[in-house]
């Protein structure tokens, strides 16, 4: 196994470790040390997703494998994390289950659309906008649990816990219009593309 894949499966065995630790958490009042090593561990996996492309293309080790596990893995991160989240009632007032659904139903209709064009032999990656939503998702989704942690370790301080709030209610709302506008433009580029096929 090639050093970037090695990479993309440790990125995926501490998703598994992510979503272990979510699952621990007690639904009313998690763990202050558990909300911090939560979003801790989300922010390492999505910060090393460069790595693994990164050492595929400097070795010229680049494979059909990475090319599949890498975002694969990506979408598995994100659209568990959220899954987890959104079954905690302390989220919610940040983050609405209805949220949840978009962006989850979005991967879905994305990845099965991209592998339908590209069995026709047409190439179809990852644009700007498609990876502008997953910057701003995997910023939005440590906010997520780090607003607990504020509004649990410090209640009295509610002009922090207010900022926290409305800044994570922002970017939030910003991954959810990110999502519908980029997946609408895959679809766009999409029937483009199997047009002129």
């Amino acid at each position: 196994m090639t050093l970037a894949n090695k990479i993309t499966m440790g990125r995926l065995a501490a998703s598994v470790a992510l979503f272990v630790l979510l699952a621990r958490m007690h639904v009313q009042e998690p763990r202050t040390s558990m909300l911090f090593a939560a979003a801790l561990l989300f922010v390492v996996v999505a910060a090393t997703d460069a790595l693994d492309g990164y050492f595929a293309r400097k070795y010229g080790e680049v494979s059909d494998f990475g090319r599949i596990a890498d975002p694969a893995v990506d979408k598995i991160t994100v659209a568990g994390t959220l899954v987890f989240l959104c079954a905690m009632p302390w989220a919610w007032p940040v983050l609405k289950p209805w949220m949840v659904v978009v962006i989850v139903g979005r991967e879905f209709l994305i990845t099965g659309l991209r592998g339908f064009v590209e069995s026709k032999g047409i190439e179809f990656s990852a644009d700007a906008g498609g990876k502008l939503k997953m910057i701003v998702q995997c910023c939005a989704i440590p906010m997520v649990l780090l607003f607990r942690l504020v509004a649990q370790e410090w209640p009295e301080r509610t002009g922090l816990v207010d900022a926290v709030r409305w800044f994570t209610i922002g970017l939030v709302w910003a991954s959810v219009v990110l999502t519908v506008w980029s997946g609408g433009d895959y679809v766009r580029k999409a029937a483009q593309r199997l047009r002129v096929a």
